[in-house]
């Protein structure tokens, strides 16, 4: 499949959008892009097929032929969405690059008030916004900020303020990237946080905007569905390893900062442990909680019992992991009947 040439230079945004047998998802996520109503001129949409087995090309290969702004390259090879996002910012023309998943969508009318909040604080490395939640047909308005706050530097944001998780919440400079070689890291299933908070503790200017600009939606058959697959456990003790390196790097830098994302570790930490690792086989266990010791000292009681008696913790896991299913299902009912009463 060829890539479809871009006359697009000099744009305001570069939209880049990831995607992996995206078929029957990226027509909606691309046509939420062109109905916003920007000029042609205003943006250019990198579509980064990272070796779909569907439709996917020719889908995206259709929209060549009536718009001059879309590029679509092929990967050769499957490097996951990580890899996919640092190929589109690594061809990018435009000054400000927005990330969207191809399940996705941006709200109606949302890019053209992004673009008026970026020309009011011009030259500002990160903007976020707010989204909707989509699952099953249910919508949540998520908003992580409070109050309208001012333009701050990005390790003063992060302690006033929860931690981004995800990357399709800002919107970034692209010299801002490219100059501090901020990039995703590449072959690994989850790639997403530590980039966030990189990328916004290394920011010179960030300001929060009361603007929905994304709509997330959640599927079942999402990578961020995890169950019982011990790889994707895996990633997920990998991903919070790289927010730990963060943090011991920031120690040396702003230890306030330091330990906000120490906090966001420990909080990752026990949500992993009691999520999705009590569901692995008793071997898979013993081998990660060698393998990924927390650290010490912690504020977290459950977090600091595992770090100093990780044998202690196994055994005590492997006699309650029977009775876990019951007691999730008193929890729930408990749970449903209080909801009846309101």
């Amino acid at each position: 499949m060829p890539i479809l040439k871009v006359i697009c230079y000099g744009c305001v945004f570069s939209i880049i959008i990831p995607v992996y047998n995206g078929e029957q998802y990226i027509k909606n996520c691309l046509d939420s892009i062109y109905r916003q109503g920007l000029e042609d001129d205003d943006f250019e949409v990198i579509c980064v097929n990272d070796c779909s087995i569907d439709n996917t090309a020719q889908v995206i290969s259709e929209y060549g032929k009536f718009y001059q702004n879309i590029r679509l390259i092929n990967h050769e090879t499957n490097r996951r969405q990580g890899s996919a996002r640092n190929t589109g910012v690594k061809v990018a023309k435009g000054d400000y690059i927005l990330y969207i998943d191809a399940d996705d969508t941006f709200e109606s009318n949302a890019l053209p008030l992004l673009k008026k909040e970026l020309e009011k604080y011009e030259g500002i490395d990160i903007l976020k916004f707010d989204y909707f939640l989509v699952k099953d047909s249910t919508i949540k308005t998520c908003i992580a900020v409070s109050d309208n706050q001012d333009v701050m530097s990005g390790r003063e944001f992060l302690k006033r303020n929860s931690i981004p998780w995800v990357p399709w919440l800002c919107v970034y400079r692209r010299r801002f990237l490219v100059d501090n070689n901020l990039f995703f890291e590449e072959n690994v299933l989850f790639e997403d946080s530590d980039y966030v908070i990189d990328c916004i503790r290394r920011a010179v200017s960030i300001k929060y905007v009361p603007i929905i600009v994304y709509r997330y939606k959640v599927y079942d058959t999402q990578t961020s569905q995890i169950g019982a697959d011990i790889k994707k456990v895996v990633g997920l003790f990998e991903l919070n390893e790289r927010i730990k390196s963060l943090c011991l790097d920031e120690k040396e830098r702003d230890y306030g900062v330091a330990m906000v994302i120490n906090a966001h570790y420990e909080f990752r930490f026990k949500s992993i442990i009691l999520r999705y690792w009590w569901r692995l086989s008793y071997k898979d266990r013993k081998e990660l909680l060698v393998t990924y010791k927390p650290m010490l000292p912690c504020k977290d009681k459950l977090v600091s019992f595992i770090g100093r008696y990780p044998r202690l913790f196994l055994m005590a896991s492997t006699v309650v992991k029977p009775l876990l299913p019951g007691l999730r299902y008193v929890y729930l009912k408990i749970k449903d009947r209080k909801s009846s009463l309101l």
